[in-house]
């Protein structure tokens, strides 16, 4: 039987990209890890981790274990939550841009919340480059963000395309530059789109700006603008531009999880496991 708390450390080196760090996540020192990884290599009889200068990359072997690792650890906080007789108990904070929460948090609270009812959740919404920084300052404990530069700690949990998008009734003029509502400078999708279109020069023009994702869903769904979604957040009053629109195409996006350093309490943790109960993992591709 795997040693669960040896799979803590495991994954924290999957998350984080190294012992040293991986060790501030368990709070555990660097040696003890280490030993963990020993101990599961000798009893798996396969090595997890190549060394390569401070970081670690996984071996085919390690890849294969994350998703088990995961599961079992899912399961004995599943087993703790309906056995314990008063639960998990507290509070927790949690970070995401508010168009994740427009799109997401519903389905995590409404998860979370089955499983640990006396668990209080605030949330915190904010770009994912300033929840990045909160999470690093110790204001959140846990933070659903984009991957972006810098940004340290970060586990995968979703990853498709992006895409352009407009409200059906949405019908600029033909051959005219297309208008379009995005968010403020510092907003990671809005770069993606600067950095795409510098080769599409005058097939846009920027109409409306805001930094609120509330603001921009109205100007878009009002069929004024288009604007840049991750694939599996359009609704079914979208639809999706492409080329024959005089638009490039866009890269694929990464969200998932970043958390405060140190150990983790009980509560951050059971939340994590229902942000990635609720979005799932994986890569879409456009239909």
């Amino acid at each position: 039987m795997l040693d669960t708390d040896q799979l803590r450390s495991f994954l924290a080196i999957v998350d984080t990209g190294s012992f040293t760090r991986a060790g501030e996540r368990v709070n555990k020192t660097q040696s003890a890890v280490s030993m963990h990884i020993r101990r599961l290599e000798e009893q798996l009889g396969c090595a997890l981790f190549v060394k390569q200068g401070r970081s670690a990359k996984l071996t085919d072997e390690g890849e294969k274990l994350i998703e088990y690792a995961r599961h079992m650890i899912q399961i004995e906080a599943g087993a703790m939550a309906a056995l314990s007789r008063n639960g998990l108990r507290g509070s927790v904070r949690l970070g995401m841009p508010d168009d994740y929460a427009d799109a997401f948090l519903s389905g995590i609270l409404t998860t979370f919340n089955r499983r640990h009812p006396l668990v209080g959740v605030s949330v915190v919404c904010e770009n994912s480059v300033e929840l990045a920084a909160q999470i690093k300052g110790g204001g959140i404990d846990i933070a659903l963000v984009t991957d972006h530069e810098g940004v340290q700690g970060f586990e995968l949990i979703r990853e498709e395309p992006l895409v352009w998008v407009a409200s059906k009734r949405f019908a600029p003029s033909r051959g005219a530059p297309v208008p379009l509502a995005v968010g403020s400078p510092s907003c990671l999708w809005r770069r993606v789109a600067d950095n795409a279109l510098r080769e599409r020069p005058g097939a846009t023009h920027g109409l409306f700006f805001s930094k609120n994702y509330s603001a921009i869903g109205t100007v878009v769904r009002a069929g004024l603008a288009a604007t840049v979604l991750p694939i599996g957040m359009v609704g079914d009053d979208l639809r999706v531009l492409g080329q024959e629109d005089g638009l490039p195409p866009l890269p694929l996006t990464r969200m998932g999880l970043i958390r405060a350093s140190g150990r983790q309490s009980p509560e951050a943790a059971a939340l994590a496991e229902a942000i990635r109960d609720a979005i799932g993992a994986g890569t879409r591709k456009v239909a």
